[in-house]
């Protein structure tokens, strides 16, 4: 496995023995040295790790000091590095769909063009409430999944495995796999309706996440439209510099 998927995963054991007690909260981390020989990796790599530690506001650093445990649990919200699509689908399994509405509908040019969808082509859209696997059911986003009317076999497995993206459902049901995904984030005002349904003020900001799921041959398999209140994602991107 890469150093990049490494230090999640050290980031992850990490956090599950802070919430066990295993480092209390006002305890220090073990050095980066001793880390290194636990984990069995560099420091940059444990450095990462901490990194994400520190994001979610579990840890905090100070030179001479060490690593401080700050907190037992992640801050509110959602905070996530990304950097394949393994990564992007461990995400999609920490989350449960709850569907709101499904319609068909066929797509017009504007549409088309801010999703990258065919004008005129025949597609449905599973409109869901998402929110954290194991948590209270407090809601996390919401996000509209599109894709062809031809795939539209797979909703009710969307109802019956909630935590699968849907484009990796179409991809079972018909022989496809996620070989790339094209992502697009911008800013977004809250309507009335998603502040409602969200449980966020309207008119506050969020953010809006779009994803084309492309399969083997560039083709896309589906694209979903994420709005986050601006208080519940933190999109985490740890980059190294290519070896030639």
């Amino acid at each position: 496995m890469s150093s990049r998927g490494r230090y999640t995963e050290i980031a992850n054991d990490l956090i599950e023995k802070i919430a066990a007690g295993n480092h209390p909260v006002g305890s220090l981390l073990p050095t980066e040295l001793e880390l290194c020989d636990l984990y069995g990796v560099g420091r940059h790599t444990v450095r990462a790790a901490i990194d994400l530690l520190q994001v979610q506001g579990m840890v905090s650093r100070r030179r001479k000091v060490g690593t401080r445990v700050e907190a037992a649990a992640p801050r509110s919200g959602y905070s996530q590095a990304i950097d394949s699509i393994t990564d992007l689908v461990q995400v999609a399994e920490s989350h449960v769909r709850d569907i709101q509405e499904v319609r068909h509908f066929v797509a017009d040019i504007t549409l088309a063009n801010r999703l990258g969808l065919i004008p005129g082509e025949h597609y449905f859209c599973v409109s869901s409430i998402k929110v954290e696997n194991g948590q209270a059911r407090h809601p996390l986003c919401w996000t509209d999944v599109y894709a062809l009317q031809r795939f539209a076999e797979v909703i009710p497995q969307a109802r019956a495995h909630p935590g699968e993206l849907i484009a990796a459902l179409i991809g079972k049901a018909f022989a496809k796999s996620i070989e790339s995904v094209d992502q697009e984030v911008s800013p977004v005002q809250l309507t009335p309706e998603l502040g409602a349904s969200l449980k966020a003020p309207h008119g506050d900001l969020g953010l809006n996440i779009i994803r084309q799921y492309r399969d083997q041959n560039g083709e896309i398999i589906s694209v979903s439209e994420t709005v986050y209140p601006r208080d519940r994602f933190k999109l985490v991107m740890h980059m190294t510099r290519s070896q030639k």
